[in-house]
């Protein structure tokens, strides 16, 4: 997460004037300061939208170019989300306990043992013994299921294979093929329930318990329950439906590795496969805290309870993380290809926001600082 943290330093209180003419510029001038077409993690664009909504403050921008000599982008151009998409996967689970369809103390094997190919009752192997009928919707959600990861266990295994076969499709069957071949299942990291462990493994079943439950695919239910009723055109779930074009797309680098462009990623699907832009992923969020989304406050509020996951070290609710910004707090997601998307209640501000680069060059601590003084200074002068 720390990587793409940095953007962050744009939602401090002190950036809350009333025209949104006399911060941008240095809102831009910030965004450039990033941008870098050299060295081994070059930045070569930045996205931005950015809503105070009390305020009535909006900016919507972008720096940079498509490439170290491309073309400028616009701030309307697509993007992998990567793990936010965990965000709105959960917000269908919860959609489905409200309808009374699940509970989130549901056993997953109710949904999930008749699908041959996860092998369900060899899952989850701890210390010699089976505990995949003890892990529930609810330990999915918190990443307390116990389960490895493809990504993090086996991170350089999984990198090659992916490098020797670069338009290899995935389906969720051959990402537990893979998951079963790498022999996650006996290198689990606790009980379910008795840890916290982040793992994209989680949001692949809950992905296949929404399809369980409803009879439609996982595309299918996030665009009729979330990307229609909000209006986010430009937004879709990549490999798994038709492409919506926009006004271009950004590719993400991993150090000077380019993945979107010339790598098949459907392997995200359940934990990372949307495509969207930064102001379709405004609309997400502000959705989801305004009650577009979920019917009853409660179910929000369990959302966004990190009480569980606090003796673990983790600021992790169901599908969603908490930040603290001095005295605010934001809740929401970052991706792996760079790419946050962050709300505040209190103060209704709105931050979505991508680069693309997965492994940031700079200082994420020192540009906050830095963003602090100037913004203090400037209250000072406003005054």
């Amino acid at each position: 997460m720390k990587k793409v943290l940095f953007i962050l330093y744009l939602v401090l209180p002190a950036i809350l004037f009333s025209q949104p003419s006399d911060i941008t510029p240095e809102i831009r001038e910030r965004m450039a300061s990033v941008i870098s077409h050299t060295g081994k993690q070059p930045v070569d664009n930045f996205m931005l939208y950015l809503r105070h909504g009390s305020e009535g403050v909006t900016i919507h921008e972008s720096v940079g170019t498509l490439d170290y000599k491309g073309d400028s982008i616009s701030p309307n151009y697509q993007y992998n989300v990567a793990s936010i998409t965990k965000t709105m996967v959960a917000t269908v689970i919860l959609q489905l306990k409200e309808e009374g369809k699940l509970a989130l103390s549901d056993p997953i094997g109710n949904y999930l043992s008749a699908i041959s190919y996860l092998r369900f009752e060899d899952l989850h192997n701890f210390e010699g013994n089976a505990y995949a009928k003890d892990i529930t919707i609810y330990h999915l959600l918190r990443h307390q299921s116990g389960l490895g990861d493809i990504f993090l266990d086996t991170q350089t295994r999984f990198n090659i294979s992916v490098l020797f076969h670069k338009k290899r499709m995935y389906s969720p069957k051959r990402i537990m093929d893979t998951f079963f071949k790498y022999k996650l299942h006996q290198k689990t990291h606790f009980k379910p329930g008795e840890g916290s462990y982040y793992t994209d493994i989680n949001f692949l079943l809950l992905g296949l318990i929404i399809e369980q439950v409803t009879g439609g695919s996982l595309p299918q239910q996030i665009r009729e329950r979330i990307l229609e009723p909000l209006e986010m055109e430009y937004t879709y779930f990549e490999y798994y439906e038709p492409t919506v074009p926009g006004e271009g797309r950004i590719t993400a680098f991993l150090n000077r590795i380019q993945i979107t462009h010339k790598i098949n990623t459907s392997y995200e699907w359940g934990g990372g496969g949307i495509v969207s832009t930064v102001a379709d992923m405004g609309r997400f969020i502000e959705g989801l805290f305004e009650g577009l989304l979920l019917k009853e406050p409660e179910t929000l509020e369990e959302m966004i309870n990190m009480t569980p996951n606090e003796p673990y070290g983790h600021a992790y609710g169901l599908g969603i993380y908490k930040f603290s910004i001095g005295e605010d707090i934001f809740y929401g997601h970052g991706g792996f290809y760079g790419s946050i998307l962050l709300y505040n209640p209190e103060k209704k501000i709105t931050i979505s926001a991508n680069v693309n680069q997965a492994n940031t060059p700079f200082d994420v601590e020192g540009i906050l600082v830095d963003l602090l003084e100037i913004t203090s200074q400037s209250n000072k002068d406003e005054g």
